[in-house]
């Protein structure tokens, strides 16, 4: 990403979740866990989210649990390189944990919200949502008309995001007539890791 420049903004990258079906299959942390990268090297499915979302946004924050020193030592030995600050939190959910984010980057105009589990988004897709941070943004791709991640979400929303407190995420946002939907050769953001199989090896 030589050429790009950091849009304003703050990409807020979710890793607090248990990973629960895939420690029922493998009993094993799934982000902890090898696959291809989307630059063909092997490397922890939490480190090459990390390489994706590195320099997107004017400022980058990967949520954790403060239940899971595996991630954060994973994180803390390459998150400062990247960039990307620390935000560890006791998490009742997803919803809970961007509820926690949004409130502590409170200044951005907006955020890009990632999931740590969905290492196979091309680059270009990546870029192409972060372009549309505005404030009054509501974003998501598509990929053949189905729904996918990362999302956009303006600051114009913060007060919904801040009283969030579910395993659902933003979801109800999603339903409003304001979203914007972009269409993306991308597969990857439809691929999020539940289960070994999910991988790509």
């Amino acid at each position: 990403m030589s050429t790009w420049k950091p849009v304003a903004g703050c990409t807020l990258i979710l890793a607090a979740g248990q990973g629960q079906r895939y420690r029922q299959h493998r009993g094993e942390d799934k982000l902890l866990a090898a696959s291809l990268a989307n630059d063909a090297s092997t490397v922890p499915i939490l480190l090459a989210t990390l390489q994706a979302c590195a320099g997107l946004t004017e400022r980058c924050v990967l949520v954790l649990s403060d239940a899971q020193p595996e991630r954060i030592a994973l994180a803390q030995q390459h998150a400062p390189a990247l960039g990307i600050e620390l935000l560890c939190i006791s998490s009742r959910g997803l919803g809970h944990s961007l509820a926690q984010a949004a409130e502590a980057t409170e200044s951005a105009p907006g955020w890009l919200v990632a999931l740590a589990d969905m290492p196979y988004i091309q680059s270009s897709t990546w870029q192409r949502m972060a372009q549309t941070i505005q404030p009054d943004a509501l974003a998501l791709p598509t990929f053949r008309g189905q729904r996918g991640h990362p999302r956009v979400i303006g600051s114009q929303y913060a007060r919904q995001l801040r009283e969030l407190d579910s395993d659902h995420g933003a979801q109800h946002l999603f339903k409003l007539p304001a979203v914007k939907e972009i269409e993306v050769d991308d597969r990857g953001i439809l691929l999020d890791v539940d289960v070994p199989a999910d991988r790509l090896q």
